[in-house]
């Protein structure tokens, strides 16, 4: 297989200031480094896990909504102010499901991430048709004829069910993070050796960097503890869509993500600077949060137009 019929999908970040977590302590690997021959199936293994979480972010996005409106440990009562009831999750979700699961038996088998996405596979499956019933109660508003007897059912089926999704789900997007890190430094090191510091290296670097900037966006305006990782990723993502920009003036071609990257940089100095003043506020910060992790989704989407 060439390098350009490679696909090395990124896992896209969910909307929502209050959801915004650190990236999450995870097991080592296990591997070190990948020979040029196994890259390719490196590759496809990581594709097949990143489908899934992408695919699983309807599944946290419904339980985020859930916990909008219900106390979690008194569950719901029917006297909520509103009830704004879950999401369903679609029968894509399935095709991921089975993507990964074969991702995770093929060779080279890497027993960590292989194990985690095993199981956040199995708990997204039991926890999709839960949340499609959920749904489809509190759509027909049976709450209002029951007493809310099947709500209180649903989630005594949900808490479980749901926890274990989430725990699945953030081991295995802590153990991905690191598995793209190393297939991104090696496919880098291919491109460089094929191509020199093309135009494409520097849109897989940029694409690299701008992920850790993401990841370690302080989740609080007022959490100063944040800003010192942040920093460094900012200073190298940084110098990463200067470096970018000037590749593609150079060239004279256009690609899909042009201004993307330093769109996104721009609005994470802002908001650095705003928080290091003392000018953020909670609302602001959210909606600014949010506007950055919706430009990196949709570059990420671009992203994959141009390899």
């Amino acid at each position: 297989m060439k390098f350009s019929a490679l696909l090395l999908a990124a896992t896209l970040i969910l909307p929502g200031a209050a959801l915004a977590q650190q990236p999450q302590a995870a097991p080592d690997l296990g591997v070190r480094d990948i020979a040029a021959k196994d890259l390719d199936r490196y590759v496809a293994k990581s594709n097949g896990v990143v489908g899934l979480l992408n695919a699983s972010l309807r599944g946290k996005e419904s339980w985020a909504r859930y916990l909008s409106w219900v106390d979690v440990q008194r569950g719901p009562t029917g006297k909520e102010r509103i009830i704004y009831g879950l999401y369903s999750v679609g029968s894509s979700a399935r095709d991921a499901i089975a993507r990964a699961r074969t991702s995770a038996a093929d060779e080279p088998a890497i027993p960590a991430l292989d194990g985690a996405t095993k199981r956040l596979a199995d708990s997204f499956e039991a926890l999709i048709p839960i949340l499609n019933e959920a749904e489809a109660y509190y759509d027909r508003k049976d709450y209002l004829s029951d007493g809310m007897a099947g709500g209180r059912a649903l989630h005594a089926r949900l808490v479980p069910a749901a926890t274990a999704f989430l725990e699945a789900r953030a081991a295995t997007d802590a153990l991905q993070d690191q598995f793209k890190d190393l297939i991104d430094r090696q496919q880098l090191a291919r491109i460089e050796t094929a191509e020199g510091k093309s135009v494409r290296w520097h849109v897989r670097n940029t694409m690299m960097l701008a992920k850790k900037a993401v990841d370690l966006m302080p989740s609080s305006p007022r959490r100063g503890a944040d800003l010192k990782p942040f920093d460094a990723a900012l200073s190298a993502y940084g110098d990463a869509v200067r470096d970018f920009d000037n590749a593609v003036r150079e060239s004279g071609k256009s690609t899909a993500i042009d201004s993307y990257p330093r769109d996104i940089l721009g609005k994470l100095r802002e908001m650095r600077d705003n928080i290091a003043k003392g000018r953020a506020d909670g609302m602001t910060f959210s909606m600014d949060t949010n506007g950055v992790i919706t430009r990196y989704n949709t570059m990420v989407t671009l992203s994959n137009a141009f390899r």
